[in-house]
């Protein structure tokens, strides 16, 4: 089992796995109001709650042999978001029985493309090592993911309530 992210490059990206380190940016990235506005009910989170993320990103790998790389930009060095696979248990009805892939990129690359790097680069590792299909829920209001994960292969299965909002359920076969 893989203990730890490997490391993961694209043109312009390099996706690698999560440190300590990496804290204080990602508590400035989940504190941006305009970060989180189709995920987790469009609520920033504080320290506490992003040290819990930051733990689950790392020991996702540990325990599970997949989870999230911490994405930054290869010319700046500068983070701008993260991708990857998780188990989050989430209490929704039907429930998620295959890994869910999920994606999140600082406010200030939007529209640059580094989505469908990052996301290019991390579905073609689970084609490698999954071996299983992927999930992925999003926001009925998220245009622009819907749009992403639609492009790479995943489609509609079924709506899910997820804390009492109804939201997109996409699954994507291996390729």
């Amino acid at each position: 089992m893989v203990n730890e992210a490997p490391r993961l490059e694209t043109e312009r990206l390099i996706l690698r796995h999560f440190t300590l380190d990496d804290f204080p940016a990602l508590a400035a990235c989940w504190a941006d109001p305009e970060m989180v506005k189709f995920i987790g009910g469009g609520q920033p989170q504080g320290p506490e709650m992003t040290w819990a993320r930051l733990l689950r990103y790392i020991g996702h790998w540990q325990a599970l042999g997949y989870g999230y790389w911490a994405v930054f930009e290869k010319e700046t060095e500068r983070y701008v978001g993260s991708f990857g696979f998780q188990d989050a248990k989430r209490e929704l009805t039907p429930a998620l029985e295959l890994p869910e892939a999920g994606w999140s990129l600082i406010p200030a690359v939007h529209g640059m493309g580094y989505a469908q790097e990052a996301l290019g680069a991390i579905l073609d590792w689970a084609d490698r090592e999954l071996s299983t299909p992927t999930c992925c829920i999003i926001d009925d209001d998220n245009h622009r993911s819907i749009h992403l994960a639609e492009r790479f292969g995943f489609q509609f299965e079924h709506n899910v309530e997820y804390h009492g909002k109804q939201i997109k359920m996409f699954i994507r076969q291996t390729r």
